[in-house]
């Protein structure tokens, strides 16, 4: 970055010191850690790293923070827009001599500038999934909770309709989460089930469609199996289905809070 460009960066730096920029960010942070995506919190640490030399100002292209936070370019451009959004950054397009558009100039608004924060008070409830299983099911599975009769009917064909094979896992769950919930479930209706709490999950926690979220998962099966066994009481599938989805928000909420603890 060349001297004319740092001169340029000059006028929107707002803040005198790195320990009054810090401060600025952390009170921001505080206060919409739980609104922001990990993909956006990304995005804003890499925003923050490269905001040293002019105090609060960056100059980036898409593709460089895309390179430094390994988030896809969709995912990089939504997080700036809801910083944006939120009072966080301002964005200032830049223009080369050849009339091509440049890098962009980011700069961080100090954290009493007035800009109020909307459309993040109130977060939307989140409707019910469709697939939610009714509240008196016992689960098909391996623990010891009550067991539906089986089906003594070997042909799925009654009349001129087909009846759905409850054991068929739908092809659009991964193998990794269904040999994970068949340690426990060997239904693929329940599993489907479970798999309908993780999709609900990444919707109301924001999590992009290619975000992994198969590891917390994963973590929050195996804090429901161990609370099922320290409960030593049958359990109904709801109840399952209730803790493995309260498990993974407190997961996040957890993992948002570490990673802002970072600017503290």
């Amino acid at each position: 970055m060349g001297k004319s460009m740092l001169l340029e960066m000059q006028p929107f730096s707002y803040f005198a010191s790195k320990e009054q920029l810090r401060h600025s960010i952390n009170e921001r942070v505080r206060k919409l850690r739980n609104k922001l995506t990990p993909s956006t919190m990304c995005v804003l640490d890499i925003l923050r790293l490269r905001s040293m030399k002019v105090l609060g100002v960056s100059y980036l292209k898409i593709e460089t923070i895309m390179a430094l936070t390994k988030v896809s370019r969709a995912s990089v451009e939504r997080a700036i827009r809801k910083l944006e959004q939120v009072g966080f950054i301002k964005r200032v397009t830049t223009i080369r001599k050849t009339g091509l558009q440049g890098a962009n100039i980011y700069y961080f608004l100090p954290s009493d500038d007035g800009v109020e924060v909307t459309g993040l008070d109130k977060p939307k409830t989140p409707e019910k999934s469709k697939l939610e299983v009714p509240k008196q099911e016992a689960n098909t599975g391996v623990f010891n909770t009550p067991k539906r009769p089986k089906d003594t009917k070997k042909n799925n064909v009654n009349g001129t309709h087909l009846t759905k094979d409850s054991s068929v896992i739908p092809s659009y769950i991964p193998k990794e989460f269904s040999n994970l919930i068949q340690q426990g479930f060997e239904s693929g209706h329940v599993i489907k089930q479970f798999w309908s709490k993780v999709v609900l999950f990444k919707r109301v926690t924001g999590w992009t469609r290619n975000e992994n979220v198969l590891p917390v998962a994963s973590d929050a099966w195996e804090y429901t199996k161990n609370e099922y066994k320290r409960d030593k009481k049958e359990w109904e599938l709801d109840r399952f289905l209730k803790c493995f989805f309260g498990t993974m928000k407190r997961i996040e909420e957890k993992r948002v809070e570490e990673h802002a603890a970072i600017w503290a």
